[in-house]
């Protein structure tokens, strides 16, 4: 593992947490959600920030957000969520603690220095590590699904803890110009295609392809498999926004239901 190892450090010296890990999430639109059932995997596809080819899926949060600011009038243009075991992690290349892709736009640079770079803030390829993490700063697993953290505050950390301080003032900050809630959401990079058997748990989709009358075949072959299909509700012509209160408010029924949120 590269990268300064003091942001590590911090987040090991922190008690142990006390609740378990979180699924991970991968968001897509509907076509390509097709694509993943149909190769069963989420292929690894050239990255332009590591300028080869990865796979990514966020801990815990649905937190991608799909292309496009207009109305979506299709299922196949509107967010598909596929939900993760947490032991998956284990087998990804890096964990860094926010969307490293923002960071290459440099998005972050109201609080991370030029010097700082995405591996100083890796975390290490365990279970373990992330939900320190989260429960240090966001306090609970559900206030960082909300992206609520009240963990931890600058005022509270050693000043000479630079990148600790620099994550902290970045989740906490006001007014940031950010596209969507990834600047707090843990990401897991994966150098090899991701398998969804074995390890896919649920997909969320909208009702309009999983409901009491019709369902999708790809999708029915998913559910006798023993992956739970879960709908949200879709009505054609809302902005993308829209949807993702619905889904987000799935992916929490499905955490609560299993424990994954108190």
């Amino acid at each position: 593992m590269s990268g300064r190892p003091e942001f590590r450090d911090w987040i090991d010296r922190k008690p142990e947490a006390s609740e378990g890990p979180l699924p991970l999430t991968h968001v897509t639109k509907g076509i390509t959600a097709q694509d993943v059932i149909r190769d069963g995997a989420i292929k690894a596809t050239e990255c332009p920030v590591f300028k080869r080819s990865l796979a990514y899926l966020f801990y815990g949060r649905p937190a991608y957000r799909v292309g496009g600011d207009g109305p979506i009038r299709r299922a196949s243009s509107s967010p598909f969520c596929f939900i993760f075991s947490p032991e998956l992690i284990e087998r990804a290349e890096a964990v860094y603690a926010f969307d490293t892709g923002a960071y290459a736009a440099r998005m972050y640079k109201h609080s991370i220095m030029e010097e700082m770079k995405p591996a100083d803030f890796a975390l290490e390829v365990s279970l373990n590590q992330p939900a320190k993490l989260v429960e240090c700063v966001f306090g609970s697993s559900e206030n960082y699904f909300d992206g609520r953290p009240i963990g931890a505050s600058e005022e509270e950390i050693a000043e000479w803890e630079f990148l600790a301080q620099a994550y902290v003032s970045l989740v906490t900050s006001t007014g940031r110009n950010e596209p969507d809630d990834r600047v707090g959401s843990i990401e897991a990079v994966f150098s090899k295609d991701i398998d969804i058997a074995g390890n896919l748990l649920a997909v969320v989709v909208p009702h309009t392809v999983w409901d009491e009358g019709e369902k999708a075949p790809w999708l029915s072959r998913l559910s006798e498999r023993g992956v739970e299909v879960l709908p949200y509700h879709f009505m054609p012509g809302r902005t993308p926004d829209y949807y993702y209160a619905f889904l987000e408010t799935e992916v929490r029924r499905f955490y609560k239901a299993h424990g994954h949120l108190k």
